[in-house]
């Protein structure tokens, strides 16, 4: 009997564990969402530039869009802690320097590697949306921003998070005046002109504000159940 209520215990214990590691994104408190997947939190208001007073529409050129991350301090008040470190989503460039642009699996165009982007990993992958155009080129009635109401982990969770462009910190790889960005409408990575062009800024850090990730925060509910079992003793006549 004991070992058949461990055998139970660990089954729990597993199956906790395994729901919160199919999670990508999950709210910390404090306007701070953490991306397992990319292991980044990101702010939970995508135009905090505007909502904050930084600037009046939250639409800057790229040199403006770095400056404000670079210089952001924002208070965590779950934490009470003020973190200074913020950027831009990075991206890396792939295939040939520059924009590689196609329907799928470059670094420009559509349905683009999420595993070298931030913001497509974001777009596709934890909010689950779709591009302009699938694979083929075929348009997508059903593309952009769209909120699941059965996933209360995808847009939901953030605030002001506009169909609209969005700057990279990245820069091209060989012409200086031009910068990459993002869609949030139609899924599209391109590159502009960092002076000439306005666009939103979101911020993001590297790791996670939690002191427990939500792996070890469901092994800490699952303990105590372990540990009953455990000890529970099988009733004799």
């Amino acid at each position: 009997m004991r070992h058949q209520s461990l055998g139970l215990a660990i089954a729990v214990c597993c199956a906790l564990m395994t729901e919160g590691a199919q999670a990508q994104l999950f709210g910390r408190g404090g306007g701070l969402i953490y991306d397992s997947a990319l292991n980044v939190t990101w702010l939970a208001d995508a135009n905090y530039a505007q909502t904050s007073g930084y600037d009046s529409d939250g639409r800057m050129n790229w040199h403006e869009a770095n400056a404000w991350a670079a210089g952001l301090e924002y208070r965590d008040t779950v934490r009470n802690v003020t973190y200074s470190d913020w950027r831009l989503p990075t991206l890396t460039d792939l295939g040939s320097p520059g924009c590689n642009y196609a329907f799928s699996g470059t670094d420009c165009g559509y349905n683009v590697d999420t595993a070298s982007s931030e913001l497509a990993s974001l777009f596709y992958g934890a909010l689950g949306n779709k591009a302009l155009v699938n694979a083929s080129g075929q348009q997508q009635l059903d593309h952009g921003l769209i909120d699941d109401p059965n996933n209360p982990d995808d847009e939901s969770l953030f605030s002001n998070l506009l169909a609209d462009y969005y700057w990279f910190g990245t820069p091209h790889f060989n012409t200086p005046n031009l910068a990459w960005s993002f869609r949030l409408s139609t899924g599209e990575q391109y590159n502009h002109s960092a002076a000439g062009s306005l666009m939103r800024a979101w911020a993001v850090r590297d790791g996670d504000v939690a002191a427990v990730p939500l792996p070890g925060a469901a092994w800490l509910f699952g303990a105590p159940l372990l540990g009953w079992l455990v000890n529970r003793r099988p009733v004799t006549a």
